[in-house]
């Protein structure tokens, strides 16, 4: 028995066209982190290795998830996305001192971080080329021959859920939200180069880890779990990051002096 009616065509179009926008505007960002990354910090090295970064984090990631499930994934995030940035920092990224490659190397973290979170992955962002090609495929109706009627009822639940998301004010808003992940990557990345650069072992710079992973647990937490509540969570984790930034700027110039 089908329980959900189909949106009307008109409906489906307008959410395509919403998430169309959403995924051009995402698109944009990449492409523009990786210019200012090029032109005002002169390093799309620092780009590149910022999102080699995410990519071993995730190879962690990926494995938590399978082994331990997605609540257990969401609060490892965080830790295995700030060590990671310590590693390569620490390592093939050992050119990477100053302000404008640290904020390359952040936008480059950022950039592969909302590729696979508003393009591939469920997890936190309404993936944007998933819901295209839902919408796509039940406009079409060819998904419907042959199935029975729970499964048409499975699809149109689907169509009805990415038509009530897909307006172009939440299109906006993943890329309002898209430009300042960017901004808060740039800014732990500042964070965790400060615990590089002041060595002292691994213990240290664990330590040092663990301002950057407070600020950045509830972010990636509410992100994957409650992702209606992202923005508020990341501007207020925006703001700690930059004052915290602020705050030891000084100590870590000091320390950058005296490698």
């Amino acid at each position: 028995m089908i329980t959900v009616d189909l949106p009307s065509n008109e409906a489906l179009e307008a959410a395509s066209s919403a998430f169309t926008f959403a995924l051009v505007g995402i698109g944009l960002l990449i492409v523009g982190s990786a210019v200012a990354a090029a032109t005002w910090a002169r390093s799309l090295n620092s780009w590149a290795l910022g999102g080699v970064s995410f990519v071993l984090s995730q190879t962690a990631q990926f494995v938590t998830l399978f082994l331990f499930g997605p609540l257990i994934a969401a609060f490892t995030s965080a830790p295995l996305q700030e060590a990671s940035r310590a590693i390569i920092l620490s390592t093939a990224a050992r050119g990477v001192r100053d302000t404008r490659p640290s904020t390359a190397f952040g936008f480059g973290h950022g950039s592969i971080d909302l590729f696979m979170s508003s393009l591939i992955l469920t997890s936190s962002y309404i993936p944007a080329l998933t819901a295209l090609w839902v919408l796509s495929v039940v406009r079409d109706g060819k998904i419907f021959i042959g199935s029975d009627a729970e499964s048409i009822d499975s699809w149109h639940t689907i169509a009805a859920y990415l038509v009530s998301q897909g307006t172009i004010t939440t299109a906006v808003a993943l890329i309002v939200q898209g430009a300042l992940m960017f901004g808060l990557h740039a800014l732990l990345t500042l964070i965790v180069l400060r615990a590089v650069v002041r060595g002292g072992g691994v213990r240290a710079v664990g330590l040092g880890l663990l301002l950057p992973i407070a600020i950045h647990m509830p972010v990636a937490v509410v992100r994957t779990l409650f992702p209606a509540a992202t923005l508020p969570v990341l501007l207020g984790a925006l703001l700690v990051a930059l004052l915290a930034y602020r705050r030891g700027r000084g100590s870590m110039a000091e320390a950058a002096a005296g490698q």
